[in-house]
């Protein structure tokens, strides 16, 4: 028998998180055996489940996960230079004019307003 103790958020729209401690069984058990409804896991519980069953499904693989972070520090890297840093806009507005320029060179618009 594998058990999981975690705390768990209580329902509702209360001001503070209130938490209460659960029970993950992560045993294969006897769920839908013996006439008996088999019982609705919590999400860890299944997702959990899953890896112990080798199922990938929900899960990204390493090379997956490796490309992800590869472009997103391609473009940390990029923001990361003073000449190409993102450019202010006031809230509220299309962006920075210098959006519609880049496009405009071929002939395109961001916003048609």
């Amino acid at each position: 028998d594998i058990s999981l103790s975690v705390m768990n958020k209580k329902p509702g729209l209360e001001q503070r998180m209130q938490l209460q401690p659960i029970q993950m069984s992560l045993s294969w058990g006897q769920d839908g055996k013996d006439g008996a409804p088999p019982r609705r896991r919590i999400a860890y519980e299944r997702l959990l489940l899953d890896a112990l069953h080798g199922d990938s499904t929900l899960f990204v693989r390493r090379d997956e996960a490796e490309q992800a972070w590869k472009w997103v520090d391609e473009v940390a890297d990029a923001w990361s230079c003073r000449e190409c840093r993102p450019l202010d806009y006031a809230a509220g507005t299309w962006g920075p004019e210098a959006a519609e320029v880049l496009l405009s060179r071929t002939g395109r618009k961001w916003n048609v307003r």
